[in-house]
């Protein structure tokens, strides 16, 4: 930062490098044109204790762990009869169910493309 002083006033300017420069121009351009948004999923716990293994629960841990996504775990989300039955979880607010754990995976990261 870089202070200027006026007849009265200090003016408070920004100096950054040609380098910060650039990538603050590639990480505001890429927000600005992304043209995939952020997934937002909700799980309900029951659920996922449910129908979840040992090897589904890496396989989710892999694919939660993108950037594009944005997970939360609930205890409850009060679809009891959906989730007696079937995996599920909320995405964007809608709901999406698989046959079993690896079909929901399977649709959610079909949504991320």
């Amino acid at each position: 930062m870089h202070f200027v002083k006026g007849s009265d006033k200090i003016k408070i300017t920004n100096i950054y490098s040609s380098n910060e420069r650039s990538d603050m121009m590639k990480n505001l351009l890429s927000k600005v044109f992304s043209k995939k948004g952020k997934i937002q999923i909700e799980f309900c716990q029951n659920n996922l204790d449910r129908f979840l293994n040992e090897q589904t629960v890496a396989d989710y841990g892999k694919f939660l762990s993108n950037p594009r996504i944005q997970y939360k775990e609930y205890e409850c989300l009060s679809e009891c009869k959906l989730c007696k039955k079937t995996p599920y979880a909320k995405v964007n607010g809608q709901i999406m169910s698989g046959e079993d754990s690896q079909d929901l995976l399977n649709q959610l990261q079909d949504e991320l493309k």
